[in-house]
């Protein structure tokens, strides 16, 4: 086999005659070859300005774990303040209804009995009569006369059956 340099093949020279290029290809080369640099800028600035949305994107997602975490927190915590309001109503509802028994219950029991300078007991002068009564054992000093020493203890005894 002879051996054929590389400027004596004649598959050589067709090769390089075929690529010879035009002073526009070259050009056009010279751009594309530009252009994949640019390119591999703005890839380079898409790749950081993606790093920097999935930094934010996931800071985003901590804020809302941490907010849904403080709502479900306060959720409860409201929860637990309606049932608590929900118990002292109750309670509320439960003394009053004691309360209006121990009115009906003095009334009841004081009904005989006439303050001076009031009329018997009823639901009309209850308050009235209550702060009278008060008074009277608070100041017991000012009432010692006969009459009121006497009226005293038959108050005393007309209240000593009810229940509180």
């Amino acid at each position: 086999l002879p051996v054929c340099s590389l400027s004596g093949c004649p598959r050589a020279t067709s090769a390089m005659k075929k690529a010879k290029l035009s002073g526009e290809q070259m050009l056009t080369i010279k751009q594309r070859a530009s252009n994949g640099i640019e390119n591999d800028e703005e890839i380079k600035q898409l790749d950081e300005e993606i790093k920097e949305l999935n930094e934010s994107n996931s800071q985003m997602e901590a804020d809302m774990i941490k907010l849904r975490t403080q709502i479900t927190t306060m959720e409860s915590n409201l929860k637990t303040i309606e049932e608590e309001n929900k118990v002292i109503e109750q309670q509320n509802e439960s003394l009053l209804h004691e309360l209006a028994n121990l009115s009906q219950s003095l009334i009841h029991s004081l009904a005989n009995i006439q303050l001076p300078h009031m009329e018997p007991i009823n639901e009309q002068n209850f308050d009235a009569y209550v702060t009278t009564l008060t008074d009277m054992y608070t100041n017991q000093d000012r009432y010692q006369s006969p009459e009121n020493k006497a009226l005293l203890e038959n108050i005393k005894q007309a209240v000593r059956g009810i229940q509180v």
